[in-house]
């Protein structure tokens, strides 16, 4: 008897008469064996199992004591080899997957296996079927027509697209494998008959298929379904590149996203040129959308609910149930489709794999991630088993007891009970999670949505909570939209959002704001409906955006005039690594890699959507207060470091290109010319605010003795380095799609407006020696280099220090600075009755700044360290440990510097003049007062005495 006793009792009482009839007919042909661990759970379980045990048991155990992929790999160079005949082939193919299958089914039920390595090795025994297949049906296509040639007379290879399960290396027992035939580019054939390049590979296709698909007696290999073709059964059966490129663009269909997604080269793979064309120019740019693509949930929800109302009473099927794998796989593929255009690691054609780079992600918490990786594995394992029992694509749970108490002990449970259990609570949580996904909580208020639809005049009365001026605006809102004629889905997306915006504005404690702001928004991207879509499928991201849009008028301009900054609001999580100048070049390099580095005004524009997304970015988390001011300073001075880093870098290319590089000789040595931009006031402070200018000054290090390019065009490395700062003034400030990355001011160069553009460092150094007046070195002592040559950076560091500590008049200086702050109050300071400048008032930022410099100045000359940093808070930090400034006046200054801009800022993010209620910062100013008056009131006396 092949099981033992104790094997029999432990079997359920419904599977002992099937396992003993095997038993009997085992014994009787084959001679005692060792049983490996799954044989008794495989013979209980599958009625197709029990039958290929019986008729090819040696050559199963053979194969049991090698790898999976060995079998395969084994069998496949086996047929390479001896090369029989198709009929031969047809037989072997249909034996071989049998068998493999049942090796499979005893590898998993003795647990040597799981159910994922199943999966794969399925996937695998497929793909060398169709290999086998491929290369048997192309011999016997060139028995008549000879062999496929292009043009230029290299061979032209049949493409076999693996889709949906097989694609994805996700196959199950008893599954269709979905292929699409493809061929590269046209050609003829060589043979006694020509054929063209789309009849030869039809014929191709035809003879795999057969090879694969016809019943014989040994039964089938695969059912091979091309149905996913273009234009499906009423298309041609193969079709070229370039058919399959204009189909996508011309009629490719949500659904079909979907199914490219997994799409996966399965035969023998073409040349590389072929198969990157394939995934990156065609099937890539199809299913991952460049920006956002906020309708996919939306669609997700509409394509389900198209499956529930056709295929009624699937309660029990374990696909297309709720709860089911179909819902598994519409979320998880919704989701890699809606990041994956921006998120390569997303674009993963197996299911598990992807669920491993979305875990932990905005859209899929950890734990939700591990619950569906759960229930995914439980339910494709009970599919499998399921489909094994008798080789039948089917996917509904038995209602037999018999297969019920099999499935039961093939899973290693008690009983039916405790397995049906596991499925309900496996499957509930699916369906859970599917309505969390695919129905978002709604905008409630039907009745609202349909007025807003309707014609009638009382649309407005069920307004009655806001007031007059807030109903006005959604009034004035709702003309706009209809006279901008949108389309039916557009019309239907905004119904469904205006009754959330109405509620969220009614609990605003300022509705007219944020409908005022909200309508602007809307009123721009009412005919790109997607974005509608994101705030009806993600009621958390509308809160988000009305009460960012309600706090800043910044974000608002921002948001309406770049809708597609929305994609910031998805993950409201905030990593400070991520604002650092590391962080920034690094995203800088991804952003740019797709585009051509000789194509300016692509890289132009790619800095310039980066820029922008990132500055928004920095909003966003100072306004919801994950970000500190001086952490939110620092990422926008680092982030203007990085722009004008690649900005040179574009300019350069450019002027280079044309007129070579810059060198110069030294003693004869010929070595090149390099240049470097330095930042003065708020950059150079690290203070950067939104829509700051930047104060640049531009230098190089080229002397006069042989200072020319070396391009065939040569001219002055003065002429270029002039042409070259005007070529990166152009970059910065020209406008994009995307807006201005900065505006510029260089006025702080030498000799002002009437000085070079670019200066030597040689002269830089000579002018700041023997013309700079006072308020220039005040200026210097906040200027640091920012991009460019790090030579140059080194040697206009050791100028600045050496101007700031030996070039100073120090005889002079306090009254240069009175009289300076003075003028600046007189002509800048826009204080009124009731009114205080933060930044030009009496006490304000200003006289903060004057202060320090002239403290720092002042002692510049003994205490170097005091100009090692260009920002306040550390040059007032090294003050205190200079012994300059006690510390308690120092974290004062400190505190009452940060609290005003911190001010400040908030009034630039809501677009907002920087003068504030009179009764705000009283105790700040009077200390900035007096300590004005106790450092620097002497030599007002002085000034106005000389006056």
């Amino acid at each position: 008897m092949v099981f033992s006793r104790t094997d029999m009792l432990a079997l359920p009482p419904e599977l002992v008469d099937a396992v003993s009839a095997f038993g009997e007919q085992f014994e009787a042909r084959f001679t005692s064996a060792e049983q490996p661990p799954g044989l008794l759970r495989t013979v209980a379980s599958s009625a197709f199992a029990r039958r290929v045990l019986l008729a090819q048991w040696p050559e199963i155990t053979r194969e049991l004591e090698a790898a999976p992929g060995e079998v395969l790999r084994a069998f496949e160079q086996r047929l390479d080899a001896d090369e029989p005949g198709p009929d031969v082939i047809r037989c072997e193919l249909r034996r071989f997957r049998d068998r493999f299958m049942v090796r499979l089914l005893i590898d998993e039920l003795g647990q040597t296996s799981d159910v994922e390595d199943t999966l794969h090795a399925l996937s695998d025994l497929a793909d060398v079927c169709v290999r086998i297949a491929s290369r048997t049906a192309r011999t016997l296509v060139a028995e008549r027509f000879g062999e496929l040639l292009d043009v230029e007379g290299k061979p032209i290879p049949l493409v076999v697209v693996a889709m949906g399960k097989l694609g994805g290396r996700e196959l199950n027992f008893s599954s269709d494998i979905d292929v699409v035939f493809l061929y590269p580019r046209d050609g003829q054939s060589n043979g006694r008959r020509s054929a063209s390049a789309q009849e030869y590979c039809m014929r191709w296709s035809q003879q795999l298929v057969g090879l694969l698909d016809d019943i014989t007696t040994d039964g089938q290999v695969f059912r091979v379904d091309t149905r996913l073709r273009p234009f499906g059964d009423s298309g041609p059966p193969v079709c070229s590149y370039a058919a399959l490129e204009q189909y996508l663009l011309a009629h490719g269909r949500a659904w079909e996203r979907y199914a490219w997604m997994k799409a996966r080269i399965c035969g023998d793979l073409p040349p590389d040129d072929d198969c990157v064309e394939l995934q990156d120019k065609l099937v890539r740019p199809f299913v991952f959308r460049r920006y956002l693509d906020y309708g996919l949930i939306a669609s997700l929800r509409e394509m389900h609910g198209r499956i529930d109302a056709e295929r009624r009473g699937l309660g029990d099927n374990l696909k297309l149930g709720n709860g089911g794998i179909r819902q598994i796989e519409f979320m998880v593929q919704s989701l890699q489709m809606l990041r994956g255009g921006s998120r390569p690691e997303y674009r993963q054609r197996g299911l598990l794999q992807a669920l491993d780079y979305l875990s932990g992600s905005a859209e899929m918490p950890a734990d939700r991630a591990q619950a569906l990786r759960s229930a995914y594995r439980f339910l494709r394992r009970l599919e499998n088993l399921v489909q094994a029992h008798r080789d039948q694509q089917v996917h509904d749970i038995p209602s037999g007891d018999g297969e019920r108490s099999a499935l039961a002990f093939a899973l290693r449970l008690d009983d039916w009970e405790g397995l049906a259990s596991q499925l309900e609570e496996h499957r509930g949580l699916v369906a859970r999670e599917f309505e969390a996904l695919a129905y978002r909580d709604g905008a409630g208020d039907s009745e609202l949505r349909d007025a807003w639809l309707d014609d009638a005049t009382n649309w407005s009365d069920r307004l009655a909570p806001l007031p007059e001026a807030a109903t006005n605006i959604l009034r004035d809102f709702r003309e706009q939209a209809i006279r901008q004629r949108p389309d039916e889905e557009s019309t239907q997306r905004l119904a469904e959002f205006i009754p959330r915006l109405v509620s969220i504005a009614t609990k605003h404690e300022d509705p007219v704001l944020v409908l005022s702001r909200s309508t602007a928004f809307l009123t721009g991207i009412i005919r790109r409906s997607a974005y509608i879509a994101l705030l009806n499928e993600n009621p958390v991201i509308a809160h988000r955006l009305c009460d960012l849009l309600s706090s800043s008028a910044y974000i608002a301009e921002q948001l309406t005039q770049h809708p597609a900054l929305l994609d910031e609001l998805i993950d409201p999580r905030v990593d400070e690594a991520a604002f650092t100048r590391q962080a920034f070049d690094a995203s800088l390099r991804e952003a740019l890699a797709s585009n051509d580095p000789s194509d300016s005004e692509a890289c132009t524009e790619a800095l310039a959507r980066f820029q922008r997304a990132t500055m928004f970015r920095i909003a966003v988390a100072e306004i919801s207060g994950q970000l500190p001011l001086m952490k939110a300073s620092d990422g926008l001075t680092w982030l203007a470091e990085a722009v004008l880093t690649v900005a040179l870098d574009i300019a350069w290319r450019d002027v280079s290109t044309r007129y070579g590089e810059p060198h110069y000789t030294v003693d004869g040595v010929r070595q090149p010319a390099g240049f470097g931009i330095v930042a003065y006031g708020k950059l150079g402070g690290l203070e950067l605010s939104y829509g700051s200018d930047l104060d640049l000054v531009f230098v190089h290090d080229s002397v006069a003795e042989q200072a020319f390019t070396d391009g065939d065009k040569s001219i002055d490395n003065a002429v270029f380095f002039a042409r070259l700062a005007q070529r990166l003034t152009h970059i910065l400030t020209t406008r994009t799609t995307s807006g201005v990355l900065y505006d510029i001011d260089t006025r702080l160069r030498p000799s002002g407006r009437s000085g070079l553009l670019v200066t030597s460092l040689m002269a830089f150094d000579r002018y700041q020696r023997d013309d700079a007046w006072t308020w220039e070195h005040q200026a210097l002592l906040r200027s640091r280099p920012v991009a460019g040559s790090v030579a140059i950076a080194d040697a206009f560091e050791r100028i600045r220090v050496r101007a700031l500590s030996s070039y100073v008049n120090r005889d002079s200086l306090g009254a240069d600075v009175v009289s300076m702050r003075e003028r600046m109050r007189r002509e800048l300071d826009r204080s009124r009755a009731g009114r205080f400048d933060l930044k030009q008032g009496r006490g304000g930022i200003a006289d903060i700044e004057f202060l320090v410099q002239f403290l720092v100045l002042q002692v510049a000359d003994t205490h170097p360290s005091t100009v090692q940093y260009s920002d306040n808070i550390r040059q007032l930090d090294a003050l205190n440990e200079a012994g300059c400034i006690d510390s308690v006046r120092a974290r004062q200054l400190q505190d009452i510097y940060k609290a005003y801009r911190q001010a400040v800022h908030r009034r630039v993010l809501d677009r907002k003049d920087r003068l504030v209620n009179n009764a705000q910062f009283v105790e700040e100013r009077a200390a900035v007062s007096a300590f004005w008056d106790d450092t620097l009131g002497v030599f007002a006396a002085v000034d106005g005495q000389g006056d």
